[in-house]
């Protein structure tokens, strides 16, 4: 299929539901990279210290776990577009209470509320794989991280901007712009959602544990928990050394400028982004190809990021390299997943599913940061990123073998 040819085939993928949460998404990116990038920052300001943070941060990562496995029951028993208008209208409130907040513990509160009241994301999920053409799933997601990432390539700058000329006041005129945003998601969505689950066949007296256990009455539901194993343990083991120490080793090891590193960020995203672009175009729904294809571009990616410790020469060159690379490969891994799930999952329990997903996956990035800590510390930066090339190669032959089994017993059920 040319280039042409499969731009035009995934347009054909964004309409309904599809569009509409596009459309959101990237709003949602305008606000987010308005404030996320300021927003330790703006704890600081209102009296909280480093620990304080990272404690906030983590309890507030328990609650998103939590309330995401009430959501996905919900998802499946009240029906995607109530859920997501609900949780959508408490974010908008949300983003109006952080501009207001007068000290760090009064935002810790707001913090912790906001993580909670994303209990609505598997029901943006589940209402995704409802509505994408079948065959067309992996198309779909990959086209679909695009929009959120978009605004990360300016919006940091005028959040920036704002917090230079206004300080403290700027970041809550940014919570203020980012709340008048999300009115404007919710108006959109309350407008052209439709709805994707008969409800009709939602009988039986509410029980959340029935109701998650219900999962494991499907012949797939093995597969998916195999596969959530690696979205919630596996995959984030591999990144954490260099997500959570990337910066220090490329500035004070490698001795990359704070300039050069926000510029190879940035190539990263734009990168990324026109991958997507190129790559829905022209991939397959060949899923096996892909996760060689992300899994090698990942790999290598850890080779690069130690290469100036390996070769005198410039360390920009490989960090770019490397940077653009694992860029790509988390770019397809993501969509990948998500389009395997919805090919196997079936429509009645995806709310579930990915509650139970969201909330490993909260608590394993956790467990997997730690382990992260120990791996830099203990083996030093080189040694740390070495083992997460060879963490990534497990991982990926991990979920190649996986994918080739429930593929298998998928086209033959």
């Amino acid at each position: 299929m040319s280039l042409i040819n499969g731009f035009k085939d995934l347009l054909g993928v964004l309409r309904g539901n599809v569009l509409v949460m596009a459309i959101s998404w990237f709003l949602y990116g305008l606000s987010g990279a308005l404030v996320q990038p300021f927003f330790s920052l703006y704890a600081k300001s209102l009296g909280a210290g480093d620990f304080e943070i990272a404690l906030v941060k983590s309890i507030g990562m328990v609650a998103l776990g939590l309330f995401t496995i009430l959501g996905g029951v919900l998802t499946d028993r009240v029906g995607r577009v109530r859920m997501i208008l609900a949780g959508t209208l408490f974010v908008s409130l949300v983003q109006f209470a952080y501009a207001f907040a007068q000290s760090w513990k009064q935002l810790a509160i707001i913090w912790v509320i906001d993580e909670a009241v994303h209990f609505y994301q598997p029901a943006l999920t589940a209402i995704v794989m409802d509505s994408l053409p079948s065959r067309k799933e992996l198309k779909g997601f990959i086209a679909l991280n695009v929009f959120p990432s978009i605004p990360w390539l300016f919006m940091p700058v005028v959040g920036g901007k704002l917090y230079d000329v206004y300080g403290v006041q700027g970041i809550r005129y940014g919570f203020i712009l980012s709340g008048t945003l999300s009115l404007i998601v919710l108006f959109l969505r309350a407008r052209s959602l439709r709805e994707t689950i008969n409800l009709r066949n939602n009988r039986g007296d509410f029980n959340i544990l029935n109701d998650i256990a219900e999962l494991f009455r499907y012949r797939m539901v093995k597969y998916v928990v195999l596969i959530y194993l690696f979205t919630g343990f596996i995959s984030p083991l591999t990144s954490s050394v260099w997500n959570t120490y990337g910066s220090i080793y490329s500035v004070r090891i490698l001795g990359v400028s704070n300039t050069e590193w926000g510029f190879i960020n940035t190539v990263g995203t734009a990168s990324s982004i026109v991958a997507s672009i190129i790559l829905a175009s022209l991939l397959s729904e060949n899923y096996l190809t892909v996760i060689f294809l992300a899994g090698s571009l990942s790999t290598i990616s850890y080779l690069l990021y130690v290469a100036p410790l390996l070769i005198i020469t410039n360390p920009l060159l490989p960090l770019v390299i490397g940077t653009i690379f694992g860029a790509i490969g988390e770019a397809l891994v993501g969509p990948l997943i998500s389009a395997i799930l919805a090919k196997i999952l079936p429509t009645e329990i995806r709310g579930r599913a990915t509650g139970v997903q969201r909330f490993l996956e909260n608590m394993g990035v956790a467990l997997a940061n730690y382990i992260g800590g120990l791996l830099y510390t203990g083996l030093g930066p080189f040694k740390s990123i070495l083992a997460s090339c060879i963490l990534s190669i497990i991982a990926f032959v991990y979920i190649y073998l996986l994918f080739t089994l429930a593929l298998k017993e998928y086209i033959h059920s």
